[in-house]
């Protein structure tokens, strides 16, 4: 199976709610009691949290590309539009982890794909030195290559030196290491690795805002629109 096909299966287990194939939309645990607070008052109305919307809705977004992904197409194009979406569903997790104070450190220790997905992000989003290299090519993490047949080979350890943040001087070592170059070999990471890891973290922070009353109690306080009529 192609690797976005095999993602899109990954994904599809927690983004939409079909129980015959064991699927349910993950991010709706949220709406419960247990986690954030789904209840009815009577004559009143719902209290309902926006954040299980709000996260649910990135990954049907996710699962809708993955689905409808031509095959056919170029690894890059496709690898560009899959971590920009899972980025934005990173970058509202970051969010939340600011609000409940879940350091940087705990997610850099514990949910290290967090982390890659930002820094892939940001080498797509601020290509810098890359910018100046002529006809990359693209090949996924498990693919083989011949290293002596490339001028340079880019992989997360190189992501991982320049594309963590911006400044004038990362900028200048990026353009001497890669300007005027071609014949680059870019080692993009597996899609389906990538779903899977992001699919366990997931699963997991919505264990840790059932099982931390501090988080849910900060969260139901931001989140939460009382006496909804649906």
């Amino acid at each position: 199976m192609d690797k976005f096909k095999k993602a899109a299966s990954i994904i599809e287990k927690i983004s939409v709610h079909n129980t015959r194939k064991n699927c349910e939309e993950l991010f709706c645990k949220l709406h419960d009691e247990d986690y954030l607070g789904f209840s009815v008052k009577p004559k009143k109305g719902i209290n309902h949290n926006c954040l299980a919307c709000q996260l649910n809705d990135g990954n049907q977004r996710i699962h809708k590309f993955l689905k409808q992904t031509d095959s056919s197409s170029d690894n890059e194009y496709n690898f560009t539009i899959y971590i920009l979406l899972l980025y934005l569903q990173v970058e509202k997790l970051h969010t939340i982890f600011k609000i409940i104070g879940l350091t940087f450190e705990y997610v850099e220790l514990n949910w290290k794909v967090l982390i890659e997905i930002r820094k892939w992000a940001n080498f797509i989003k601020h290509p810098k030195g890359f910018l100046f290299t002529h006809h990359p090519s693209f090949l996924f993490e498990d693919a083989k290559y011949h290293e002596d047949d490339h001028t340079k080979i880019l992989d997360y350890k190189f992501v991982s030196k320049f594309y963590y943040r911006e400044n004038e001087e990362i900028l200048k070592q990026s353009i001497q290491e890669l300007g005027n170059k071609s014949n680059i070999l870019v080692i993009l990471p597996s899609p389906d690795r990538l779903a899977s890891e992001y699919v366990k973290v997931c699963t997991e922070f919505c264990d840790k805002i059932k099982d931390n009353p501090h988080f849910r109690e900060i969260l139901k306080t931001r989140s939460s629109l009382n006496d909804l009529i649906l």
